[in-house]
Protein backbone atom coordinates (compact mmCIF):
# COMPACT_ATOMS: atom_id res chain seq x y z
CA UNK A 1 0.00 0.00 0.00
CA UNK A 2 1.53 3.94 -0.73
CA UNK A 3 1.41 6.04 1.85
CA UNK A 4 2.53 9.78 2.01
CA UNK A 5 5.25 11.08 3.45
CA UNK A 6 4.63 14.32 5.78
CA UNK A 7 7.28 15.95 6.67
CA UNK A 8 7.89 17.81 9.94
CA UNK A 9 9.72 20.62 10.36
CA UNK A 10 8.52 22.17 13.61
CA UNK A 11 5.26 20.25 15.61
CA UNK A 12 4.01 16.66 14.65
CA UNK A 13 1.06 15.00 13.33
CA UNK A 14 -2.10 15.94 15.95
CA UNK A 15 -3.65 12.43 15.96
CA UNK A 16 -5.56 13.30 19.64
CA UNK A 17 -7.42 16.00 17.58
CA UNK A 18 -8.19 13.81 14.42
CA UNK A 19 -9.44 11.08 16.36
CA UNK A 20 -11.45 13.63 18.37
CA UNK A 21 -13.08 15.23 15.31
CA UNK A 22 -13.91 11.80 13.47
CA UNK A 23 -15.33 10.55 16.35
CA UNK A 24 -17.66 13.67 16.24
CA UNK A 25 -18.34 13.36 13.04
CA UNK A 26 -19.13 9.57 13.55
CA UNK A 27 -21.96 10.58 15.92
CA UNK A 28 -23.47 13.11 13.76
CA UNK A 29 -23.28 11.15 10.73
CA UNK A 30 -24.81 8.31 12.96
CA UNK A 31 -28.66 8.91 11.77
CA UNK A 32 -27.57 8.95 7.96
CA UNK A 33 -26.67 6.02 6.01
CA UNK A 34 -22.79 6.63 6.16
CA UNK A 35 -20.22 4.76 4.23
CA UNK A 36 -16.92 3.71 6.77
CA UNK A 37 -13.38 3.62 5.44
CA UNK A 38 -10.41 3.05 7.37
CA UNK A 39 -7.64 5.47 8.04
CA UNK A 40 -4.60 4.48 8.50
CA UNK A 41 -0.69 6.17 9.69
CA UNK A 42 2.61 5.42 10.49
CA UNK A 43 5.45 7.07 12.22
CA UNK A 44 9.15 5.60 12.34
CA UNK A 45 11.58 5.16 15.09
CA UNK A 46 15.47 6.43 14.71
CA UNK A 47 16.61 4.36 12.27
CA UNK A 48 13.52 4.88 10.11
CA UNK A 49 13.76 8.53 10.72
CA UNK A 50 17.44 8.31 9.25
CA UNK A 51 16.31 6.16 6.16
CA UNK A 52 13.44 8.56 5.15
CA UNK A 53 15.50 11.61 5.55
CA UNK A 54 18.26 9.84 3.27
CA UNK A 55 15.30 9.51 0.44
CA UNK A 56 13.36 12.69 1.26
CA UNK A 57 15.78 15.43 2.63
CA UNK A 58 17.38 16.50 6.11
CA UNK A 59 15.73 19.47 7.92
CA UNK A 60 12.92 17.87 9.29
CA UNK A 61 12.20 16.61 13.13
CA UNK A 62 9.79 14.02 11.73
CA UNK A 63 7.40 12.31 9.48
CA UNK A 64 4.12 10.87 9.27
CA UNK A 65 3.11 8.44 6.79
CA UNK A 66 -0.39 8.60 5.98
CA UNK A 67 -2.82 6.53 3.56
CA UNK A 68 -5.16 8.60 0.95
CA UNK A 69 -8.04 8.57 3.81
CA UNK A 70 -6.34 9.84 6.41
CA UNK A 71 -4.91 12.78 4.27
CA UNK A 72 -8.81 13.19 3.32
CA UNK A 73 -9.85 13.06 6.79
CA UNK A 74 -7.13 15.54 7.95
CA UNK A 75 -7.26 17.88 5.06
CA UNK A 76 -11.27 17.51 6.07
CA UNK A 77 -10.86 18.64 10.01
CA UNK A 78 -7.91 21.29 8.30
CA UNK A 79 -5.39 19.26 10.54
CA UNK A 80 -1.73 20.78 9.83
CA UNK A 81 -0.22 17.77 7.71
CA UNK A 82 3.53 19.26 7.76
CA UNK A 83 4.98 19.40 3.54
CA UNK A 84 4.36 16.42 1.50
CA UNK A 85 7.78 15.03 0.80
CA UNK A 86 6.75 11.95 -1.64
CA UNK A 87 5.42 8.35 -1.61
CA UNK A 88 6.49 5.52 -0.25
CA UNK A 89 5.49 1.76 -0.01
CA UNK A 90 5.01 0.52 3.62
CA UNK A 91 6.84 -2.91 2.60
CA UNK A 92 10.01 -0.75 1.94
CA UNK A 93 10.45 0.19 5.38
CA UNK A 94 9.95 -3.41 7.44
CA UNK A 95 10.09 -3.27 10.90
CA UNK A 96 11.09 0.72 10.23
CA UNK A 97 7.69 1.29 10.14
CA UNK A 98 5.45 1.59 13.36
CA UNK A 99 1.73 2.16 13.24
CA UNK A 100 0.20 5.46 14.86
CA UNK A 101 -3.23 4.20 14.18
CA UNK A 102 -5.95 2.56 12.22
CA UNK A 103 -9.45 4.16 12.64
CA UNK A 104 -12.60 4.61 10.88
CA UNK A 105 -13.68 7.65 9.29
CA UNK A 106 -16.92 8.05 8.00
CA UNK A 107 -18.92 10.13 5.48
CA UNK A 108 -22.33 10.42 3.96
CA UNK A 109 -23.16 7.62 1.22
Amino acid sequence: MVYTVFGFRSGFLETVRLRNDSLERKATLTPHPTRERMMRAYAVGADGFYFLERRFGAGFGNFALLDDVAVEACQEFKIPLGEPVGTIELHELGRLAIKLFEWEYGALE
